[in-house]
């Protein structure tokens, strides 16, 4: 059986830089983790599921305003009614050096990881499928 798992494409732009040079807040790709996490509890779960603890979070690479990203969710494992979910966050793209146009885009090859986040969510017992 295919483990449960979703995926999610953002671009950052200006409004989510925080600090000069174009940086993107960490805090911003943690809040699109969180969002690609509740998808997949919406879509498993019936919209129920509740962040009740982030046990890790670890930040590798930085990002900036135009910078292409995908997240990734997966349930890693379920224990009663609580629910722990890994989230990952991968620079796939980025605005080239001396770009021509303003949407120009660099695609890259191999991913970067920048980010990967534990959290444990917790449904009513109800919602849990039987096996």
């Amino acid at each position: 059986m295919k483990e449960p798992a979703i995926c999610m494409r953002s671009r950052l732009s200006q409004r989510d830089c925080y600090y000069g040079g174009g940086l993107v807040n960490g805090a911003r790709n943690v809040t699109l983790m969180a969002d690609c996490a509740n998808r997949l509890m919406a879509r498993e779960y019936g919209n129920i599921g509740r962040c009740r603890k982030v046990q890790k979070v670890h930040m590798f690479y930085p990002c900036y305003a135009g910078d292409y990203m995908e997240y990734h969710a997966r349930i890693l494992h379920t224990d009663g009614n609580r629910i722990t979910l890994e989230t990952r966050c991968f620079k796939i793209g980025l605005i080239p050096e001396d770009a021509p146009f303003e949407s120009s885009a660099e695609i890259l090859e191999n991913p970067i990881t920048v980010m990967a986040m534990i959290a444990e969510y917790e449904v009513p017992e109800e919602r849990i499928p039987a096996l």
